[in-house]
C-alpha cells in the first residue's frame, strides 16, 4: 500500500506540475504585457495572488484538516481551472487580479493538504523512513514535467495567446476527476457537521495550530527564512522574460530557456537528495538560499546575453534545495493531527513576503530597470539568510 500511494502521489504531483503554472511560466509575463501592463502593473497583478494567499490560508487548511485532504484538493484543481478560464477571456487588469485571487483560492486549498495527504496516509501505512528522500524525488520528477509543459505552453501561445490558459484548464478539469477517482484517505473519518458547527471547528482547529507554530521553533525558523526566499526571488520569477529578451533573445526561445531552467532545479534536487543532512538541514538552507542571492547578482550585472544566461541558470541548483530540504525538515517535526493547518499558517508570512517583494521589485525594476531589481534582491537574499541562521541558531 506504501508504494501505492507514493507512486499516486509522484503521479498527481507530475501532472499537476505539467498543466498548472508550468504552461504559462515561459509566457505569463508576455502575455501581460501584450495586453498593454508595464512591469509595475504586471506585479501588482501577481501581488493580489500573494494577498490573497495570506487572506485565504489559514481557513482552506482548517477545512482540509477538518472535511478532508482529498476534498480540499479536488477544489483546488476545480478552483485553479476556473481561474485559467477567466484569465484566458479577460483582457483588462482588474479580470485578471480577480483571476489570481481566484488562483490563490485554489493554491491555499492545495497548499498543506495534498502533502499532508501524502504523508499521513504513509504514516497510517507503516512508513517510518525520511521524507525528504521522497520530497526530492516528486520535485525532480515536476521539475521535468514542468519544463515538457512550458514547452508545451510556449508552442501554444505561438498560436494563440490564450491557447496556453484554456489547454490547462481543461487538463485540470480531467485532473480533478482522476484526483476525486484514486485519492483515498483510511488515516481518517470524515464526519458530515453543520456550516456553523464546521466554521466553529475549523476555528479551533486554526486557533490551536497558531499557538503551536508561534512556540515551536521549527515552525519559527521556517517562518523566517521563507519569508526572505519569497520575497527576494519576486524580481526573478517575474522578470526573466523581458530581461533576456531586452538581450536580444528571440521570445520563442523562452521556453526553451524555462525548460533549461527546469534541468538545473532538477540537477540541484538530485544533488540534495544524495546529501546527509541528519541535524544539518538549518545550515545547508541557509548557505544555499544565499548562494542563490550570489548567482543572481552575477547575472544581473553580468556584461552580455551569455555569460547572464549562465549565471541564471546556475542559481537554479541551489535554489532546488529550497523546497525538499524545507518540507522533509518541517513535516518530521509537526503533529499529524493539525499537519495541514500548520503547514498553511507556514505560508502566511511568506506571501506577506511576496507581496512586499512584487512591489517593491517592481517599483525599481520600473525607475531603474531589472538588473537593479536583481541586484537589490540578491543582496536582501543573502543578507536575510545569513540573519535566519544567527537567530536559528540563537535559538537551538
Amino acid at each position: 500500500m506504501q508504494s501505492r500511494i507514493i507512486r499516486q502521489y509522484y503521479v498527481l504531483s507530475a501532472a499537476l506540475s505539467f498543466c498548472g503554472l508550468s504552461f504559462l511560466s515561459a509566457v505569463y509575463v508576455s502575455f501581460l504585457m501584450s495586453h498593454g501592463l508595464n512591469l509595475m502593473q504586471v506585479n501588482m497583478v501577481n501581488a493580489v495572488f500573494y494577498l490573497s494567499l495570506f487572506l485565504c490560508e489559514i481557513p482552506t487548511g482548517a477545512f482540509a484538516d477538518l472535511y478532508g485532504r482529498k476534498t480540499a484538493f479536488v477544489l483546488s484543481l476545480i478552483t485553479f481551472a476556473l481561474a485559467k478560464f477567466v484569465y484566458a477571456s479577460s483582457d483588462s487588469i482588474w479580470w485578471f487580479m480577480f483571476a489570481e485571487v481566484l488562483a490563490a483560492i485554489a493554491f491555499t486549498f492545495q497548499n498543506g493538504a495534498f502533502q499532508a495527504w501524502f504523508v499521513d496516509s504513509l504514516k497510517h501505512h507503516g512508513y517510518d523512513e525520511s521524507f525528504t528522500r521522497l520530497f526530492s524525488t516528486s520535485t525532480c520528477i515536476n521539475q521535468v514535467c514542468a519544463g515538457l509543459g512550458a514547452l508545451t505552453g510556449s508552442a501554444l501561445y505561438q498560436i494563440d495567446t490564450s491557447l496556453p490558459w484554456y489547454a490547462g484548464a481543461f487538463l485540470l478539469g480531467i485532473l480533478s476527476i482522476v484526483a476525486y477517482l484514486i485519492m483515498r484517505e483510511d488515516y481518517m473519518t470524515v464526519t458530515k457537521v453543520s456550516v456553523s458547527r464546521g466554521l466553529e471547528s475549523m476555528g479551533a482547529i486554526a486557533r490551536k495550530s497558531i499557538r503551536y507554530a508561534t512556540t515551536e521553533r521549527t515552525v519559527r525558523f521556517v517562518l523566517i527564512i521563507t519569508f526572505v526566499q519569497v520575497l527576494a526571488v519576486q524580481g526573478f520569477n517575474m522578470y526573466w522574460q523581458p530581461f533576456f529578451t531586452e538581450r536580444s533573445m528571440d521570445p520563442k526561445h523562452l521556453g526553451t530557456v524555462f525548460c533549461a531552467m527546469m534541468v538545473f532545479l532538477s540537477l540541484g534536487t538530485f544533488i540534495a537528495s544524495r546529501m546527509r543532512l541528519a541535524g544539518r538541514e538549518k545550515t545547508f538552507i541557509v548557505m544555499s538560499q544565499a548562494l542563490v542571492g550570489v548567482t543572481v547578482i552575477g547575472a544581473a550585472l553580468a556584461p552580455a546575453l551569455m555569460p547572464a544566461l549562465i549565471f541564471f541558470l546556475a542559481h537554479e541548483i541551489p535554489r532546488a534545495f529550497w523546497l525538499p530540504l524545507k518540507d522533509g525538515y518541517l513535516h518530521a517535526r509537526i503533529p499529524s493531527h493539525e499537519r495541514a493547518t500548520i503547514a498553511s499558517f507556514c505560508s502566511i508570512a511568506p506571501h506577506i513576503g511576496g507581496a512586499i517583494g512584487l512591489l517593491v521589485s517592481g517599483a525599481i525594476a520600473q525607475a531603474f530597470g531589472i538588473s537593479a531589481a536583481w541586484s537589490v534582491s540578491g543582496v536582501v537574499l543573502i543578507g536575510g539568510s545569513i540573519m535566519a541562521g544567527r537567530i536559528a541558531r540563537t535559538h537551538d
